[in-house]
This record gives structure tokens, sequence and C-alpha cells, in this order.
């Protein structure tokens, strides 16, 4: 499950230096024929001076420009080889266009491109960073480094600016590397909390899910606690199914799931697992709630309402309804992680469940659909219609259990 998490993250951050592979080249090609046509425009159709002369290293620099466009949007190896563009590219390309501009300028002149050069070389340092990639940071560094020194050089920069520009350089080199480093965190964290939620959301309700996500509530260490537990399963399931297909057994369990859990959620329960046909739910826990056996029933009442809804649209598709068997008992659990330690689920375990699972087999016997327990009757704090139907030995006990049918009707408490 992680090492699958962790592949996904990396799938994602590689999609990520990709696509901005082919955002960076689309934004270099519309760049630099703006400049090209501006360039054209301005020293051609208005005569101006400083813009004549470097149509040659323009419009090449337009042509490769368009040629690394084509390869971002090749395969994967053409697109990674036209990642090195920007320091073999770019930064070659502005340093002779700069340096073809200061010719023939005064010092103030040359001295102004040689401090515009140092700009050109801050914004490709930048740019590096969106390939995520510590290798293509320091080589554009390197670049930029020498570049910048030899412009410098040849357009008079004094030498205490160029000292600056080289310390600006370095920090801007550290800030991008610094910058992509805290956004691979930023997107892993991001990640990590998509991952847990989306754990969590599996088998708790979303309000009990974002609580637990927010205060870490859930411990490995297994605790006891007093909860509900109610198995559901459906009535004749084998019977039903050696009429069906495989894809219409699993379109049928699917949609009966469905009815399960959001009966389970809706009622602040928690889903410990699916049981072939059948669920196994419990309530009262990871979140203590003294409400958890009534909790319990008004869900299993709620699963009667849902079933009764899905056997009318069964009915008219033609196909024979649903019953269902909800058994119900509350007491003390272990509640907490267990399993191997490459392999845990959050789980109840101990002596209730396996009375729940056994009560639950008891609806058959009595032609019921939903039967509880006497301890869960006692937890009750309004009356949900139960009435008495028998003191029950359970398979493995020694002792019986009073068991009761859930009516939904008040007053129905024998």
């Amino acid at each position: 499950m992680i090492k699958r998490a962790v592949e996904s993250l990396a799938r994602e951050l590689e999609t990520e230096r990709l696509g901005n592979i082919r955002r960076l080249a689309a934004l270099r090609c519309a760049t630099v024929l703006s400049f090209f046509a501006l360039h054209i425009v301005l020293g051609w159709v208005f005569a101006l001076e400083t813009f004549r002369g470097k149509e040659l290293l323009l419009g090449s620099y337009a042509a490769v420009s368009w040629l690394l466009l084509i390869a971002a949007n090749q395969n994967k190896s053409m697109r990674n080889a036209s990642t090195f563009a920007i320091p073999l590219i770019d930064l070659p390309f502005t340093f002779l266009i700069l340096e073809h501009w200061a010719t023939g300028k005064g010092l103030q002149g040359q001295i102004a491109t040689g401090l515009l050069g140092l700009s050109f070389m801050l914004f490709f340092i930048n740019l590096s960073g969106f390939y995520f990639s510590a290798l293509q940071s320091f080589a554009t560094a390197i670049m930029s480094l020498v570049l910048t020194l030899v412009l410098h050089s040849d357009t008079s920069v004094p030498r205490d600016s160029r000292y600056i520009a080289v310390v600006l350089l370095i920090f801007a080199v550290i800030a991008t590397h610094i910058k992509s480093s805290r956004l691979h965190v930023l997107v892993k964290r991001s990640f990590d909390e998509h991952m847990q939620l989306e754990k969590l959301s599996r088998y708790f309700s979303p309000s009990v899910a974002q609580v637990l996500q927010s205060s870490q509530e859930m411990a490995e260490t297994g605790k006891e606690m007093d909860v509900s537990v109610l198995f559901a399963d459906i009535r004749d399931f084998t019977k039903i199914s050696s009429t069906l297909s495989g894809q219409e057994v699993v379109k049928l369990l699917n949609e009966v799931h469905e009815q399960l859990v959001q009966c389970i959620f809706e009622s602040g329960g928690t889903l410990d697992k699916y049981i072939g046909d059948g669920v196994m739910a419990y309530f009262g826990a990871p979140m203590k709630n003294t409400r958890h056996a009534e909790m319990a029933v008004e869900c299993a009442l709620k699963v009667r309402r849902a079933i009764a809804q899905l056997n009318l649209v069964r009915e008219q598709r033609g196909e024979e309804p649903l019953r269902i068997g909800i058994g119900i008992h509350s007491g003390l659990a272990v509640v907490g992680d267990v399993g191997a330690k490459f392999r845990r689920e959050y789980t109840v375990v101990g002596d209730t469940v396996n009375t729940a699972s056994r009560i639950e087999s008891l609806t058959k016997k009595h032609h019921v659909d939903i039967l509880v327990s006497e301890d869960v009757r006692t937890r009750l704090e309004k009356d949900l219609g139960l009435v008495f139907l028998a003191d029950d030995l359970l398979r493995g006990k020694n002792t019986t259990i009073k068991t009761y049918a859930v009516t939904g009707l008040a007053g129905a408490i024998a």
C-alpha cells in the first residue's frame, strides 16, 4: 500500500515536470517570436537604430525555440533532453543578443546592458526550478555565472557590481533549490493527507474521518471501549447468486453494500469489513459515544427502509426481492490497529463481536430482519420498539441471552 502510494506520488510529480517542460517550451517560443516581431516593427517600420542588426540572432533563436517546442511534445526522451535548453540555448542566445546590443553604445549604455543581463540570468535560474531537478538548476547556475562575468567584463560593468552580481546569482540558485525542495515536501504532505483521509473514509463516516485526521485520535495500541456491533447479510444469497452470472453477482453486492454503508455512515458508525454478502460495523468507537446502542438500532431501521426501497426498484426490473438479516449486541471490546506491521487494520475484537455475529444468525430462526440483545435494550435511551422473543442459547455459550425483535414503533417493548 505504502509502496503504491509512493509510486503514485512519483508519477504525479513526473507528470507535472513533463507538463512544465511543455509549458515552458511554449512560453519560450511565444516570447522569442514576440521579441523578434517587435524588433522588426520597431527597427524597420519605425526606423529605431537600437532595434536593428540583431535579426539573424533573434530569427535563429526563434527557429530553435520552435524546434524545442516540437521536441517538448514528442516522446519522453526528447522532452527530457529539451530541459537543457535553458543553460545551452536560452542563456547563450541571450548573452549574444545583449552583447550585440551593447556594441557601439557609450559606457553608461554598456553598464545598463550588463545589469540587464543579470536580470535575464536571474529570470532563467528561477525558470529552471520548474524542472524539479537539482542538475538543471546547477547547470543553469554555472552557465549564468560564466556568461554574466563575461558580459560584465565586455560591457565595462564596475568590478564591485560584478561581485554583487555573482552573490545574487548564487543566492538565486540556493533560493530556487529551496523552492523546489519545499514544493516536493508540500506535495508529499498534501498527498499523504489525501491518502490518509481516503483510507479513513473507507471505514468511517466523512465527519468522523475529518475529526480523526485532524485529532490523530486513532491509536496503534488497542483500548477497551463500550461499543455496539452490528452484523448484516443478505438472506438466501447462495440461492439467489446461483442463478446469476459473475458480473451480476458483483453488481448485486455493490448495490446492496452501497445501501448498507450509506446507512452506517449516516448513523455515525464505522464500517469494519465486508464479509461476503454481508458487512460488520460498530458504533461508539473510535470516538466515544454513549448513544452507540441507539445509533446501531437506528442504523438497522435505516437499512430496513433502504432495502425496502431497493426492492421496489428490483420489482420494476422483474428481479426477486431481497431480505436482510441484522444482529446487534453491545458490550466491551478491544478497538485498535490489529495485524502484521506491513498490513494492519483498525478493527474491533472480542466476545462482543462473536455474540453479535451469532445473534445475526438467529434472525433466520425467529424469522425477523432485526434482532438485538438484552445488552442493547438496557443501553437504549429512547423507545425504538423492541419486542421480546426468546431466551436464546448461542453456539459456544453455556448461558442464554435475551433477544428482541425491533419494530421501530414506540411503546412496543414487551
